[in-house]
């Protein structure tokens, strides 16, 4: 029943603002950081991945 009641609401999204405000930053400036911190985030899961794989074989050499 609870279910029901909530399928048939309705909820209001914001509307966006008509007049949006133009873009600071040109197209190649966004390209060149975002490619800049898609290289940083996947250096930092390699690096992540590296410690985790370095760790488990530490302590399964510990335990063994």
């Amino acid at each position: 029943m609870f279910y029901i009641q909530l399928k048939d609401m309705r909820w209001n999204k914001p509307e966006s603002p008509v007049n949006k405000a133009a873009p600071t930053c040109k197209p190649s400036e966004v390209k060149a950081r975002n490619e800049k911190s898609s290289k940083f985030a996947l250096i930092q899961t390699t690096e992540y991945i590296q410690n985790i794989q370095q760790a488990y074989y530490l302590e399964f050499r510990l335990f063994s």
